[in-house]
């Protein structure tokens, strides 16, 4: 059985664990040989381990997991994508044909998966070519993974209000007034939900479902959502909220 090298790359020190565990289990011919909390460590352990393959969470707080393909000229190894997001999502990895593992993960799709990955190294225009064709599909997802309790709450993205910032964590709010606290920055949220059109950062504790606003407040700096929510504008934010406001 040929064995391969194999980097874990997840913000999330859970889930780094729960994937090395089904790997010892399920797919003893895969050896990891180092694990990374983010992007910059994961090009060092890359660098210096020469993987040949690399489980690679797609978000992550900072620097998401397309940004650590940026830091290589030549891509010798092969990527499994490891994702939150909902079915939309595997349409766009289907299409893209990179192959990923939806959380939480299935075993027998964990095995599948390296089971393609022990076949062949795909080329560096073939891997771009792939890459690319997945985040145009991404740019059309209408769902997001929220981890609630032991499972994910499965959410579209038009519901949610509004999120805030809770030191290492966040509060996100919907229109059904159900909230979730997640383990995660804000930051994580903005990378995520920012470059869509609809949601923007106005503070460095909030961002905002632009078409969730009912009334802007220019004199007071801050929007109203509605009856609960009254958000404020950092001066730092202001223009780049008007600009997409207003455009």
């Amino acid at each position: 059985m040929k064995k391969m090298k194999a980097i874990i790359v997840d913000d999330e020190l859970n889930a780094r664990e729960n994937l090395q565990y089904l790997l010892n289990e399920f797919c003893k011919e895969v050896i990891v040989v180092a694990e990374a909390s983010n992007v910059d460590e994961a090009v060092l352990s890359i660098k210096e381990h020469q993987p040949d393959l690399v489980f690679l969470d797609v978000e992550m707080p900072n620097k998401n997991g397309f940004m650590l393909l940026e830091e290589f000229s030549e891509i010798n190894f092969q990527i499994i994508f490891i994702t939150a997001y909902d079915l939309y999502a595997v349409k766009a990895f289907e299409i893209s044909a990179l192959d990923y593992l939806l959380k939480p993960i299935d075993i027998q799709r964990l095995k599948a998966a390296v089971c393609k990955a022990t076949k062949s190294i795909d080329s560096l225009n073939e891997t771009k070519l792939k890459l690319k064709t997945l985040q145009e599909n991404k740019r059309k997802l209408k769902k997001i993974a929220i981890p609630y309790k032991t499972d994910y709450a499965i959410l579209d993205v038009n519901d949610v209000l509004c999120i805030e910032a809770d030191r290492m964590y966040s509060r996100l709010y919907t229109n059904t007034d159900r909230k979730y606290i997640v383990a995660k920055k804000l930051s994580y949220y903005e990378d995520v939900l920012c470059n869509k059109s609809d949601f923007v950062r106005l503070h460095r504790s909030w961002i905002v479902n632009l078409n969730k606003i009912k009334t802007y407040s220019k004199k007071e700096r801050e929007v109203i959502l509605n009856t609960k929510f009254k958000i404020p504008i950092s001066k730092s934010y202001k223009d780049n909220f008007e600009a997409l406001f207003f455009a």
